[in-house]
């Protein structure tokens, strides 16, 4: 099968850093050039060729007429490929995509952010039927449920990577990772750590949008000393050192987050899961077994206490049964199959 991957080209694939999305797309692209398929990739300077060749797109820059020249030239370049593939997998943005919709070629929506009816309207407003919706959990096409038009496939990882050790003694520490926003609960995770009488080591950076900087200012950086520690934006290698040490990942999001890849990532290296019970967190984390689910910061305090009751083997096994990168593959593959037979 010929196969077309489009992805946003504010960060190559696979990133460098930060880039979530871009990692499960490079898990996608690799994956099914592996079992034969050919694979081309229209992404940002510094992706990977993955067999069938890498066309690059750039992110366009704030002035109109930038971002007009970089449309126009996009719907060249996807039209162009969109003649030569079977079907096309859309990680990027809708509204780059006129030229294709004009095309026949099959369009499957990967959709990593949350849902929202207009953007379905959208796509169906031009495609009519035809194209397919793909979220990352249950929660995020909650409100589109028994629409033939919808499938979930939740993200993986390559768990083999990732370090385990089911036998060592729990750390002094907790960590959270992701970016410093208010939606993230940053403070939140400060607030149970305290109260749990446990350090928190943060890693993320604080990203350029409105409000952030304020937010760092005023609701982390005045609470950061000897129990609780910012080690900055991290990489790869940081990022495994980090849960390598920890007893337990604090994921206190304040938003319907349609997944959190971070979650797997502890998982798969041992580490229980303490979250907030919302949007996929229930999908995810096993309560009890493989983490805890709080609907406070008294219980995610509680649940920092309780953490050594958890087993690191569990954690892992869970990982390989339900969110490896095999399972994953299979579900695409039989996903493109049904797509392009109809």
């Amino acid at each position: 099968m010929k196969i077309t991957v489009i992805a946003d080209p504010m960060v190559p694939v696979p990133p460098t850093k930060y880039g979530g999305a871009e990692r499960i797309v490079h898990l996608m692209c690799r994956g099914l050039a592996q079992r034969g398929h050919v694979v081309r990739l229209l992404a940002g300077p510094g992706s990977q060729d993955y067999g069938g060749g890498v066309t690059v797109h750039r992110a366009p820059g704030s002035q109109l007429a930038s971002r007009t020249m970089r449309k126009l030239w996009f719907q060249w370049l996807s039209v162009k490929l969109a003649r030569h593939c079977d079907v096309i997998i859309n990680h990027g943005r809708l509204d780059y995509l006129e030229a294709i919709y004009r095309t026949q070629t099959p369009v499957i929506h990967w959709f990593h952010n949350p849902l929202t009816h207009h953007e379905v309207a959208y796509v169906q407003s031009r495609r009519r039927d035809s194209d397919t919706f793909v979220g990352v959990s249950h929660a995020q096409v909650s409100g589109n449920g028994g629409n033939p038009q919808f499938a979930v496939v939740y993200n993986a990882i390559e768990a083999e990577t990732i370090r385990f050790s089911a036998e060592r003694e729990l750390p002094p520490y907790v960590v959270f990772l992701g970016r410093l926003t208010p939606n993230k609960g940053v403070h939140v995770a400060i607030d149970a750590a305290d109260r749990a009488g446990v350090k928190l080591v943060i890693g993320g950076n604080i990203p350029n949008e409105l409000g952030c900087v304020e937010y760092f200012s005023r609701s982390i950086q005045p609470r950061l000393g000897k129990h609780c520690e910012w080690v900055g934006p991290y990489d790869e290698a940081t990022r495994v050192r980090l849960l390598s040490g920890a007893s337990a990942l604090l994921f206190p999001i304040q938003w319907d987050e349609p997944f959190g890849l971070v979650m797997l990532e502890a998982l798969a290296g041992g580490v229980p899961v303490i979250a907030s019970r919302r949007a996929a967190t229930p999908e995810v984390v096993t309560h009890g077994e493989t983490g805890f689910l709080c609907d406070s910061v008294d219980e995610m305090a509680e649940a920092i206490r309780r953490v050594n009751t958890i087993s690191r083997a569990r954690c892992r096994r869970e990982v390989e049964e339900r969110f490896g990168a095999v399972e994953f593959i299979n579900q695409v593959e039989t996903l493109l199959r049904r797509v392009v037979k109809r």
